[in-house]
């Protein structure tokens, strides 16, 4: 049996991270921060656009394009009085591309979109 131990493991340029593309691991991953009434990322990884389209409905472009529109999203939100808000892509109105997809944020009840304190998504599935 081998042991392969290493801090850093790096694409062989050697000068950058290695990129993951075939494991499955989140390919992006965004944390909005609703709170202004504007969402804003207070982090993110592979994500490049944030459009507010109304309150508690964001479309967010991806930077690297996916290999078909269909992945799978992740996520959850709230706020200071601890109600849980779900974000989920509404394919019934809002199709989602290989670059961008659109997200309400709903009270577990189904109520309209909302905005939340706080929202993260992770979005899971092969790049092109």
């Amino acid at each position: 049996m081998s042991t392969l131990k290493a801090d850093t493991i790096v694409a062989s340029d050697g000068s950058s991270p290695a990129t993951l593309t075939k494991q499955h691991a989140p390919k992006a991953f965004i944390n909005l921060d609703f709170s202004s009434g504007t969402p804003t990322a207070q982090d993110s990884f592979g994500s490049s656009v944030i459009t507010d389209n109304a309150a508690g409905d964001v479309t967010i472009s991806f930077a690297s394009a996916f290999g078909n529109a269909n992945y799978t999203s992740v996520g959850m939100g709230g706020n200071t009085s601890n109600s849980l808000r779900t974000p989920h892509q509404n394919k019934a109105t809002h199709t989602p591309t290989t670059t961008q997809c659109r997200y309400q944020v709903i009270y577990s009840n189904g109520v309209a979109p909302v905005d939340p304190k706080y929202c993260g998504i992770a979005v899971l599935g092969e790049l092109a």
